[in-house]
C-alpha cells in the first residue's frame, strides 16, 4: 500500500507545528547586570553592542534640551530591567526616561523628574524590583517603572 506523499507532508505538519507554537520559555529576566555606556555619534546614533541596541536619540535630545544636537557626543547611561523597559538619562539631564521595546522602536512609558538642577555623573544599577540611580556621593533614588520609590527629588 503506497501512501501519497500529500498525506505524510500534512501529517508531519499537524504533528511539528503545534509542538513549535506551544513551546514558552519562562521566568526570564531581562535586565542587564550593570549599565552600558554610549557615546552619541555625530548622527544621534548610540550604539549599544553587547546587548545589541542601536536608536537614534535626537528626538531624547530635544524632549530633554529643546535641541536635537545637544546628545552629540555625550556618554549615556542605558539599563534595562527585568520588566524588559529602558531606562536611559545622562550629564545635565534632570530625568530618567524609561523606554518600552517595541518593533523597531522604543516608546517612552515614563520620564521620571530626578532633579531640578541636572544630573553631573550619573550611573545606573540593577537592584531588582528597582533601578537605583546614584550621582554623587550624597544622590541616590530608587526608580520603579513609572516613579521614585525612594529618595527625595532635589
Amino acid at each position: 500500500m503506497k501512501i501519497p506523499v500529500a498525506v505524510l507532508l500534512v501529517t508531519a505538519a499537524a504533528l511539528t507545528l503545534p509542538s513549535c507554537s506551544s513551546l514558552t520559555l519562562e521566568s526570564v529576566g531581562y535586565g542587564w547586570p550593570v549599565e552600558s555606556v554610549v557615546t552619541v555619534a555625530r548622527n544621534n546614533m548610540v550604539d549599544e553592542g553587547r546587548y545589541v541596541l542601536a536608536c537614534n536619540v535626537a528626538r531624547l535630545a530635544q524632549e530633554e534640551f529643546q535641541d536635537t544636537t545637544a546628545l552629540i557626543g555625550v556618554q549615556l547611561r542605558l539599563l534595562r530591567n527585568n520588566d524588559g523597559l529602558y531606562f536611559i538619562t545622562g550629564p545635565k539631564f534632570k530625568h530618567v526616561y524609561v523606554f518600552a521595546p517595541g518593533d523597531h522602536q522604543l516608546s517612552l512609558r515614563s520620564a521620571i523628574e530626578v532633579t531640578k538642577t541636572g544630573l553631573e555623573n550619573p550611573a545606573l544599577n540593577l537592584r531588582p524590583p528597582y533601578v537605583e540611580l546614584i550621582d554623587g556621593d550624597n544622590f541616590k533614588r530608587m526608580l520603579s517603572n513609572d516613579d521614585i520609590v525612594e529618595g527625595k527629588r532635589q
